[in-house]
């Protein structure tokens, strides 16, 4: 069962309220948005992720400068791909993308939704992980031990847990829980929706 949400969600409450052209060109499709989460790496992880690209930078001052011209592209792919932590709850369904990985759930596959803290050793650090027990996280350093997880349905019909680690989950929880409210009865009891994978 769905937490049930507070009589109002807003804006103020979330993490981030702007929107950005990244999520207006790649984070739309789901309807009205009810919360939005963006999450920037702390700067000494986008300096870890783009420390291949410094490498190569450097590499063009010395005798092993062609190897420069590969290290700069993807050590700049490496920081675009894990420098920001995003999702977005919509009245069509919650959207997670870390850099291009995530996926994308619909309201009607969704079981539950809470509020967790968790262990970042079960999952063995940050980023996107899968703990033995088959749960995927999304996380970054600055949550708190502190996450989203939603239990829901794939397009086969299998059980799938997901968290997303933010340090107020509780906003979150409760837009999920307005965007399964305003489905109709027969949707939440009848077929589920169908989820996508890009894990």
């Amino acid at each position: 069962m769905v937490t049930k949400p507070p009589e109002q969600t807003t804006l103020a409450t979330q993490e981030s309220a702007t929107l950005d052209a990244y999520e207006r060109t790649y984070m739309t499709g789901l309807g009205e948005v009810l919360y939005r989460g963006k999450r920037p790496a702390p700067r000494w992880m986008q300096l870890l992720t783009g420390s291949m690209a410094i490498v190569g930078v450097a590499m063009f001052f010395t005798p092993a400068w062609a190897t420069g011209l590969v290290f700069v592209p993807l050590g700049i792919v490496l920081w675009a791909l894990f420098s920001v932590l995003r999702f977005t709850v919509a009245h069509g369904g919650v959207k997670v993308q870390y850099g291009i990985f995530g996926p994308t759930i619909p309201t009607p596959a969704i079981e539950s939704a809470e509020a967790v803290d968790y262990d970042w050793k079960k999952f063995g650090g940050w980023g996107i992980r899968r703990s033995l027990a088959g749960e995927w996280i999304y996380n970054m350093p600055g949550d708190h031990g502190r996450a989203v997880r939603i239990v829901w349905r794939d397009a086969r019909g299998a059980r799938r847990v997901t968290l997303i680690g933010t340090p107020n989950p509780e906003s979150a929880v409760a837009a999920i829980g307005v965007a399964t409210a305003s489905l109709r009865p027969a949707a939440v009891s009848g077929t589920l929706g169908v989820g996508s994978l890009d894990e």
